[in-house]
């Protein structure tokens, strides 16, 4: 498998494809490589009897039927007494092969990254489009157990493909509009059975990527009164896809059928390819909550973390009470023209000690550090 993904990589560095629109995907591919080639790597799928007979699967699976008839109820479309369930042994059985069931890769935080996000499971903001309730289970890979204690961080673009709280050439009409609202971006804490809960969109599509969306794990995190988070460590760095057959069904619904964009499919997307290397399933599991897409989504999908792991993206802009705000010496800025990830053969530059992660004084805390 390695080798097969190694081959992967060099076709696509070749290429000179691109992660967003003028950027570059060396650093991306490379990255992705590297997690696939570390010998302490583990998927969700190495956890399978573990999982199985600890009772977790079956317990997810009755969980995950109780929580689609719950939005489906809630949407008048079932009754509290017609709860149909499948036989949890033969999702038991079939764990780990299904789609939604594995996801391990490491991926990049992107140009868009902002930090400084609120607590809070609905991430809406009067964004309209495919609303999806989404379930994110978090599992320690290394001791086959459900994360209790993390933090999930979500974010993507809206159904017209445009990421708020940052400003871009090629994101949106490149104005400064979506400097000034947070909306669909946000964090969650995984509960007892590791579970971290967010209302949000099927993101819209732009130049030179599938549609996806952005998560990022944090550990050991500090939660501060202004409802935001500090310190800690980042365990994870990935990015979630939607089937290409469903993702037409929504691109066929207002508000994403008025993006003009040119659509970059999931299979020619070299980060979603890299993505499905080595076990792994970057794709939600998708289910109606009534009979259209404009009734809303149920969607569920595992993510594999060694929590031991630290990982260290930087964010382009910091989310305050005024809006978005540059990141100090944030190597994204100017992007895609003139950042310092923006070339090939660009490499990450070394974090020194004690490096803030903000400015005093703005939302996200007062000089939190990066974690070695």
């Amino acid at each position: 498998m390695v080798q097969l993904t190694q081959a992967l990589a060099a076709a696509l560095l070749a290429t000179g494809a691109i992660a967003h629109p003028g950027g570059n995907a060396n650093r991306d591919l490379l990255r992705r490589q590297a997690h696939l080639d570390h010998p302490e790597r583990r998927t969700i799928q190495s956890c399978k009897r573990d999982l199985v007979e600890s009772g977790w699967v079956r317990e997810q699976h009755m969980r995950r039927e109780a929580r689609l008839h719950e939005l489906r109820v809630a949407a008048g479309f079932a009754k509290p007494h017609e709860l149909v369930r499948r036989d949890p042994a033969e999702a038991e059985a079939t764990y780990g092969e299904a789609a939604a069931c594995t996801l391990d890769p490491e991926a990049t935080e992107g140009p868009y990254w902002v930090v400084g996000e609120l607590i809070r499971s609905d991430l809406l903001t009067g964004e309209k489009g495919a609303v999806t309730h989404l379930d994110i289970n978090v599992i320690d890979t290394t001791g086959c157990k459900p994360v209790t204690d993390a933090y999930v961080e979500m974010w993507g673009t809206n159904s017209t493909g445009v990421y708020t709280g940052v400003k871009a050439r090629g994101n949106g009409d490149g104005s400064g509009s979506a400097l000034t609202t947070n909306a669909l971006r946000g964090l969650q804490k995984t509960g007892a059975n590791g579970t971290a809960t967010f209302t949000t969109l099927i993101p819209g599509h732009y130049v030179g990527r599938a549609n996806h969306l952005h998560t990022i794990i944090h550990h050991g995190a500090t939660l501060l009164p202004n409802n935001t988070i500090q310190g800690g460590t980042i365990s994870h760095i990935g990015q979630f896809y939607v089937e290409q057959g469903f993702l037409g069904e929504v691109e066929a619904t207002p508000p994403y059928n008025t993006n003009t964009q040119v659509q970059t499919k999931n299979a020619n997307d070299f980060l979603f390819q890299m993505g499905k290397q080595g076990g792994d399933d970057p794709t939600l599991k998708i289910s109606l909550i009534g009979k259209t897409i404009a009734d809303g989504l149920y969607a569920t999908i595992d993510v594999g973390v060694n929590p031991k792991a630290k990982q260290n993206p930087l964010p382009v802009n910091m989310w305050t009470s005024t809006g978005g705000q540059p990141y100090p010496n944030s190597p994204w800025t100017g992007y895609p023209d003139t950042c310092k990830y923006c070339g090939f053969g660009t490499k990450p530059p070394k974090k020194r000690a004690g490096t803030p992660l903000v400015r005093e004084g703005l939302i996200y805390g007062e000089g939190a550090p990066l974690e070695e």
